[in-house]
């Protein structure tokens, strides 16, 4: 299959062409200044005149609280929204496949069980609001797509909770990390290989939730780095959420059913801490 893919350079699109590539797949990769989701034009120039078959878009605003900022939102919404609304009425127009990712944070974390598709979406913050945006487009749209919603992403080529956490505790004494706040961990490297199963096997059109299987606290996940890295002097406490000042309200819930996606690619979903240990051994940097 040949397959567009935007922010290759990024932490999923790089992870995404590795995967891709390694399966055989033939891969366009524009540059930034070819496809800019902030320039539609140049997104229209480079596609038209380009053969392929489905257009993967792994490119974003993700600093999160950064869109809470008037002028950093406004540039994000066209990104994260406005934008993926082209691409989406390009594909439905052109007969090509879209696929794009969208958040956990475009619920609000009340409901006390795992998400699942159907549930309506109610985002707390800023950047969640410019993610649904784009998911609103694409439905209204239509084209063949998988949307691929999903949660704490982390992975190689790019700043990421793992990242940050091994970071600290090379360096700090005693950490406090919020324990009230619940979702799963989903490593770039799975999120890549669940998108090119849904491609391959040619799975129906629409909403997947992903992340690896099970669910944990920020505080667990970062024990669990410790325990992995053997990282032990630094004292890691669990905190809650109010006594820890973050510009972007998370959600407390923001745990994804994953029957869906498990059906659609035929096999369950790997245990999130046998990612971890995937990612700290063979791709950490």
């Amino acid at each position: 299959m040949r397959i567009a893919l935007l922010g290759s350079s990024g932490m999923l699109g790089s992870k995404a062409a590795e995967v891709f590539r390694a399966r055989g797949h033939e891969l366009l990769t524009p540059s930034h200044a070819e496809a800019d989701l902030n320039r539609p034009h140049t997104l229209e120039k480079f596609f038209q005149t380009r053969s392929f078959e489905a257009l993967v878009n792994c490119a974003g605003f993700t600093r999160v609280d950064a869109c809470e900022e008037p002028a950093k939102f406004s540039a994000a919404f066209n990104v994260n929204g406005t934008a993926v609304g082209w691409l989406a009425k390009f594909c439905r127009k052109s007969g090509r496949i879209l696929v794009h990712y969208s958040t956990d944070y475009v619920y609000d974390g009340q409901k006390p069980e795992p998400y699942v598709e159907t549930d309506v979406p109610a985002p707390l913050n800023a950047y969640g609001r410019t993610k649904w945006q784009a998911d609103r487009l694409i439905q209204a749209e239509n084209p063949f797509h998988y949307l691929v919603r999903t949660s704490w992403v982390y992975g190689p080529n790019g700043p990421n909770f793992v990242k940050t956490i091994v970071g600290l505790l090379k360096t700090k004494s005693r950490l406090e990390v919020v324990s009230d706040q619940v979702g799963g961990p989903t490593y770039t490297g799975d999120l890549a290989l669940f998108t090119l199963e849904l491609l391959e096997k040619k799975a129906a059109s629409g909403l997947y939730h992903f992340a690896d299987a099970g669910h944990t606290s920020w505080y667990h996940f970062a024990k669990e780095i410790q325990g992995q890295t053997g990282l032990t002097s630094c004292e890691v406490v669990s905190a809650l959420s109010e006594n820890i000042f973050r510009p972007a309200q998370r959600p407390a819930n923001s745990r994804l059913d994953l029957a869906k996606a498990a059906q659609a690619v035929g096999h369950p979903l790997r245990p999130w801490e046998e990612a971890l240990k995937d990612y700290l051994t063979k791709d950490f940097k």
